[in-house]
C-alpha cells in the first residue's frame, strides 16, 4: 500500500481529479485546504514584505489530497494527473509523492 499525496495548486482541476478518481475505482481521499510559504512570508509578515513580486501569480490556496491505494495505482494517479493538468513544467499546478504504508489500522478495504 502506498500514501499518495497530491498538491493541488490549480483547484480548478479538483473536480476533474475527483471525477477520474472515481472512474478508475478510487472511492476514498482526504482533501486538505493549504496555504503555501510564500503566500504566508509575503503577505503577513512585514520584513519579507518586498518578496510579494516573487509570488506574484502564485495561487495563494492549494489543496492536498490524501489517497491510500495499491502500489501499482500510484502510476495511474500520476497519468490522470498529467491528462487534467497538460503541462506540469509549464504552469505548476500539481505535484505528488508516494510513500510507503508499512501499517495500516481501522480501515476497511472493502471487506465485509
Amino acid at each position: 500500500m502506498k500514501l499518495a499525496l497530491i498538491f493541488l495548486n490549480k483547484i480548478e482541476y479538483l473536480e476533474d481529479l475527483l471525477s477520474a478518481f472515481l472512474e478508475v475505482g478510487i472511492s476514498g481521499a482526504t482533501i486538505v485546504d493549504s496555504v503555501g510559504m510564500g503566500h504566508i512570508i509575503s503577505q503577513h509578515i512585514p520584513i519579507f514584505a518586498g518578496l510579494r513580486d516573487t509570488f506574484a501569480g502564485s495561487s495563494p490556496i492549494q489543496k492536498i489530497i490524501l489517497v491510500v491505494v495499491e502500489e501499482e495505482m500510484v502510476s495511474r494517479i500520476n497519468e490522470i494527473l498529467a491528462d487534467i493538468c497538460i503541462d506540469i513544467d509549464e504552469s505548476r499546478a500539481y505535484f505528488m509523492i508516494s510513500l510507503p504504508i508499512e501499517d495500516l489500522f481501522g480501515f476497511n478495504k472493502g471487506k465485509s
